[in-house]
């Protein structure tokens, strides 16, 4: 092996290190500059991305740095480019005022000599060249040219295997950063806090500038209502219909991005918003209409693409959620603490409120009035008018006592026709005084009917009183100025004699009042009836934590059919659904069965079933590609269900997307009819997103791992091709290894191990001679000692790799036999390593079955019996074994079905 060929092999070696080692595709791009320099002795290096359907090219990296900013050209106007793609030359060479040009075209900091254009392939595409520049004295021989053309080809590869691994990086962090933002947003309900957080995790995910939601509509505007990143100032901005992307969105209802911001900004736009390049925004929607814009700002050279856009929709999506959470809770706070009649606090707001109070001037060393107040003869409004006209008293009453009261001042129903007034730091002159306001304005508002007065009690707080003997002693007021005072007016408590006693109130010794016999304590909170609005808050919050869940449980998955069974376990658990399962689309376009939970699940005869693509629910779904709710399957006529089921009464299907690919189905079903509303519809399609990023990402993991195996390959190739059975032989027996490997029971990773030693195993033979490799006759004992010696090149080769510790013990053992007669170190029976024996199995009998210089092939049949005959001396009997049945598998899989 030549000392050139020995440096490629590290070279490529130190750039899978590079990649496997979680290097970013940038750092990658300098390897390979760096390598290629370093091995040819170029003077410079230049990495150029080509976009063929464009026509257009650009340097994205430099070794040393271009002298000017990467510039976009055509391939018609670079003549060496060109004639790589019009002639499919897997090298291009310019010279003289050709590679001079060349060179100022794509930025390079030299006036070279020669030039040589070198296509790095991805699949069957190239997307990117690599240019070496030689100054003048500094030649490119034919053998350097060919070394070169290997190295990009495996360089090729390993870019390829970068920016794959880079875009799934990029995955599992957004469904990561997403997961986050699920929980953070659901930390509070406070909706200033929400929309905070909102900006906060929107400009994390995305790593914005800036950062604004925007409350309103398409007629009103909208207005800023939270913000990260701009100035104070632009809280509360209003902005008129239609102004800016924000207002476009809006009015069009669908998300929207823009790299030329000032396009389409107006004259009139606040300066903060003038140095903005790039932007997004996404509608926001919740119970049922559009709410407002979250937008999202670039100040920099960002270019915004549709996969960012669509990451914030999915954002989106999550906190419209939080948002919706947020002001129906506010809501119920509001709804449990207001009376719904009178406008006004309850009850049990009022013992709240008294309680904080007391708390707080007990600190303070401020006062504090209570003032209860009653309607003066209501029974007979109700008696003679009717309760309708009793509850406008009441709605009246409240609203005139909302009217007449400071600001911080407490107005609460304290129950049936009687108001409370906590008056916030007023003693009980000042308390009077605001008393006899609210009576006169209370009067006013009531007399038209039939209802013209209300007295009131007014108590002053001692700092030794509990709540309740504050509110007994208001009360004692009360009473006394009903019964044996004046109707209508204020009576304070120092004024109520001592031995005043009659009310509703008790005394027990020091004690606070007590209810009557009889009367029970109001029960609070009161226990509420099913299918309230709480319910409905605790159903979603339920939803909201199972798919934060689910976020964090695929991040960290990267096989499909564990990620199909953690998306029905989560579904089963989280709602305990009476079926929930996955379809997928056939090529046949037939729909498949392929994961389920739940109680008619369990029972179903025959769980892998299927159906055509058009049947059922699940075919509308597909048809129309958006969620399907069914409320009574009885009075549906897409509804199918196969003859064993028991029929389900409602079901709720949701489209799966992978990528741009209608993928398949997530189907819900119920026992009961109206099982499912809105909000599950919304979760399922957060679900079958979820499901849909996370198989997307498991198919780039796939894709990986086959950029490794390319690359392996590409490298063994490049290198191996003065044999050329050697190359083929390598990729062929690949499957066949893998297949053996399985049935034999081997994890993952000694699988992976397995695929690389492979394709490696044979690698050391680039330091045979050819002469050697391709011999007709028989090998002699030198001969033979340096064929031998392969086995320990090929390990040598491979230890610079470290992700490929575990395949070097696969080639270093790879012929050694069963009966410790093998080389290089005579290992027998189960020390050697269980790869290195499956690989010298199929090895063994490619080699038997292919024409080699020295013999004829085998037929297969003699090759099999070659093989039954070696078990046990030179192959592990159980690898044969495995071995047959494979090649039996494949000979079925061959014959005609009619012959099956």
């Amino acid at each position: 092996m030549s000392e050139s060929q020995t440096d490629a092999i590290h070279a490529t070696a130190r750039l899978m290190v590079a990649t496997v080692s979680g290097a970013t595709p940038e750092a990658v791009r300098r390897s390979i500059l760096h390598e290629a320099r370093t091995l040819l002795g170029s003077d410079a290096a230049l990495l150029v991305a080509i976009d063929e359907r464009e026509g257009v090219a650009q340097t994205v990296a430099g070794d040393p740095e271009p002298c000017a900013d990467a510039r976009r050209v055509a391939l018609a106007d670079v003549p060496a480019l060109r004639e790589m793609f019009d002639l499919r030359r897997t090298a291009a060479r310019a010279g003289g005022d050709q590679a001079r040009a060349l060179a100022d075209m794509l930025g390079a900091p030299l006036a070279p000599a020669v030039a040589l254009v070198l296509p790095m392939r991805t699949d069957d595409a190239v997307d990117h060249a690599l240019v070496l520049l030689n100054a003048p004295g500094c030649a490119l021989s034919p053998e350097d040219a060919d070394l070169a053309a290997a190295f990009a080809t495996a360089a090729g590869a390993v870019l390829a295997q970068a920016q794959l691994a880079g875009e799934q990086a990029d995955r599992v962090a957004q469904q990561a950063a997403l997961a986050r933002a699920a929980k953070t947003l659901n930390e509070s309900l406070d909706f200033s806090d929400v929309l905070h957080s909102i900006c906060l995790e929107a400009a994390r995910i995305l790593d914005a500038d800036c950062t604004a939601v925007y409350r309103g509509d398409d007629a009103s505007g909208l207005t800023v209502e939270a913000i990260v990143g701009l100035p104070a100032e632009v809280l509360g901005l209003r902005m008129e219909p239609g102004a800016g992307l924000s207002g476009r969105v809006v009015q069009a209802d669908r998300p929207m991005l823009t790299n030329d911001y000032d396009r389409i900004s107006r004259s009139d736009q606040v300066s903060a918003f003038t140095d903005i390049t790039s932007a997004l925004a996404v509608p926001m929607h919740w119970d049922g209409e559009l709410r407002g814009v979250l937008s999202l700002g670039y100040r920099g050279s960002r270019f915004v693409t549709g996969q960012d856009l669509a990451l914030l929709e999915t954002f989106a999506e999550l906190a419209a959620v939080a948002c919706r959470n947020a002001t129906t809770a506010t809501g119920l706070a509001l709804a449990a603490h207001t009376d719904g009649l009178t406008g006004c606090l309850n009850h049990a707001a009022l013992q709240d409120g008294l309680r904080r109070e007391m708390e707080r001037c007990a600190r303070t060393g401020q006062e504090l009035s209570l003032i209860l107040l009653d309607l003066d003869d209501f029974k007979q409004v109700n008696e003679l008018h009717g309760h309708l006209v009793g509850d406008e008293v009441l709605r009246r009453a409240g609203h005139a006592l909302r009217m007449s009261t400071r600001p911080y001042d407490l107005v609460a129903r304290y129950g049936g026709d009687e108001f409370a007034i906590l008056a916030v730091d007023a003693d009980e002159r000042g308390a009077m005084e605001i008393a006899e306001r609210a009576l006169d304005r209370l009067s006013a508002a009531i007399e038209d009917l039939g209802s013209e007065r209300a007295t009131a009690g007014v108590a002053q707080w001692d700092p030794s009183q509990t709540p309740p003997q504050l509110v007994e002693q208001a009360d004692r007021a009360l009473l006394f100025g009903k019964q044996e005072g004046q109707r209508g007016s204020v009576q304070p408590a120092s004024e109520v004699p001592y031995r005043f006693g009659p009310g509703r109130f008790r005394r027990p010794g020091d004690e606070g009042p007590a209810p009557e016999p009889g009367e029970a304590r109001p029960e609070w909170p009161p226990t509420a009836p099913r299918n309230t609005e709480s319910d409905r808050l605790q159903q979603r919050t339920r939803q909201l934590v199972m798919a934060n869940n689910l976020g964090t449980r695929l991040s960290a998955m990267t096989g499909a059919d564990e990620i199909i069974d953690a998306v029905v376990d989560e579904l089963h658990r989280a709602f305990g659904f009476y079926v929930c399962h996955i379809v997928r689309i056939r090529e046949d376009d037939v729909v498949v069965n392929i994961a389920g939970r739940g109680e008619l699940y369990d029972n179903l005869e025959e769980q892998c079933w299927e159906q055509p693509q058009s049947a059922g629910v699940i075919g509308r779904c597909l048809r129309e590609r958006h969620v399907v709710l069914v409320p009574d399957t009885q009075k549906d006529p897409d509804f199918t269900a196969p003859p064993w089921i028991v029929q389900p009464r409602s079901e709720l299907c949701a489209p799966v997307w992978v990528g741009g690919d209608l993928w398949g189905a997530i189907n819900v079903e119920e026992a009961e009819p109206a099982a499912f509303d809105e909000d599950d519809a919304r979760l399922l399609q957060t679900v079958a997103d979820q499901l849909g990023s996370a198989l997307r990402s498991a198919l780039l993991y796939e894709r990986l791992d086959r950029a490794y195996l390319g690359t392996a390959e590409a490298l063994a190739t490049a290198l191996e091709a003065k044999d050329s059975y050697t190359a083929q032989h390598a990729h062929s027996i690949v499957h066949w290894a893998e297949a053996v490997g399985r049935r034999l029971g081997m994890d993952d990773e000694a699988l992976r191990d397995l695929r690389y030693g492979a394709i490696f195993h044979d690698i050391g033979k680039i330091a045979v001679p050819e002469a050697i490799l391709n011999k007709r006759g028989p090998l002699d004992a030198t001969e033979r000692k340096l064929v031998e010696r392969h086995t320990i090149v090929g390990e040598q080769i491979l230890a610079p790799v470290d992700f490929l510790a575990g395949v070097r013990p696969l080639v270093r053992h790879e012929h050694e036999r069963w009966d410790g007669t093998g080389y290089p170190d005579g290992l027998r029976g189960d020390a050697i390593p269980l790869g290195a024996r499956i690989v010298f199995a199929c090895d063994a009998f490619h080699a038997m079955t292919s024409d080699r210089s020295y013999r004829a092939a085998m037929s297969e049949p003699d090759a099999r019996a070659e093989l039954r005959d070696g078990a046990g001396t030179q192959f592990d009997p159980r690898v044969v074994e495995a071995l047959l049945a494979v090649l039996d598998e494949r000979l079925d899989a061959t014959l005609p079905e009619a012959s099956a």
